[in-house]
């Protein structure tokens, strides 16, 4: 089993926990390395807290053919 440890100088452990969050929400959606010409997009709600993942991607593009 991995793990990741988060450390940022001057940041609280709240601080800390919350881009922990994000980071692992990132990599378990594929959004931090598995999207290839498309987007990941991080949701928050009004008052800052992290919502969500969104990827847009075209899973399948014809490409164009020169014939």
């Amino acid at each position: 089993m991995a793990q990741i440890k988060l450390h940022i100088e001057g940041n609280t452990e709240e601080e800390t926990e919350k881009y922990l969050e994000i980071f692992e929400a990132l990599l378990k959606s594929g959004g931090l390395s598995g999207v290839k010409g498309g987007q990941t997009i991080i949701h928050f709600d009004g008052e800052g807290k992290f919502m969500g993942i969104q990827l847009s991607y075209w899973p399948y593009r014809r490409r164009k053919t020169n014939f």
